[in-house]
């Protein structure tokens, strides 16, 4: 008998979750994957949190599988028209639902190009995670021109973007849930926001 899909909540983080996720943001799978790949200590963790919850062009979900926290999902409004948002995401826990990562891209295109008035999901990748690029291939986003390059561990790499549209996610969502595993696309109707 096939697992049953799980619910995906993604609730706005409070104060409650901080410690967590600190913890998850500070693994080193995790901060390879970053911008900012520096240990980040207690007090910065607060001090961004502070900014967060007086920043109303950002904000912060931590992503609930069957009610145990497992990742977290984020936006920022991003400085182009028309109205973009972009996005970012990690799942902080190890043994979580085999799909997790494909109903973390469903849900933030659902997110931003449902549940908001964002014409424009906007996203980077460093270009050695591999992963996240195949990830945004399959849901067929547009990749755009390669953002600035950079030196890591004495290799030049770059940071891969890509765009995916409202009226693109219209056309196509229901044939990508289709080509999906069938416990995946039903667990995408499992989503919901507490907003």
């Amino acid at each position: 008998m096939a697992p049953r899909s799980p619910t995906s909540r993604f609730s706005p983080l409070t104060s409650n979750e901080l410690e967590l996720v600190l913890q998850w943001r500070n693994q080193p799978h995790i901060r390879q994957n970053m911008h900012n790949q520096d240990e980040i200590i207690w007090s910065q963790h607060n001090k961004w949190f502070d900014a967060l919850e007086n920043d109303d062009s950002r904000c912060f979900f931590v992503f609930y599988q069957n009610d145990r926290p497992i990742g977290v999902l984020n936006f920022s409004e991003h400085q182009s028209t028309p109205y973009t948002l972009e996005w970012g995401c990690y799942i902080g826990e190890d043994d979580v639902w085999p799909g997790s990562g494909l109903l973390l891209e469903i849900a933030a295109l659902q997110y931003a190009l449902e549940l908001t008035d964002a014409a424009v999901l906007y996203a980077e990748v460093l270009s050695f995670n591999k992963s996240v690029i195949k990830l945004h291939t399959l849901f067929q986003y547009t990749a755009l021109e390669d953002g600035r390059a950079f030196m890591r561990n004495e290799e030049k790499h770059s940071v891969k973007r890509f765009e995916y549209k409202r009226e693109q996610w219209q056309d196509n969502k229901t044939k990508i849930l289709s080509r999906l595993p069938k416990q995946v696309s039903a667990a995408a109707n499992l989503i919901q926001f507490d907003l």
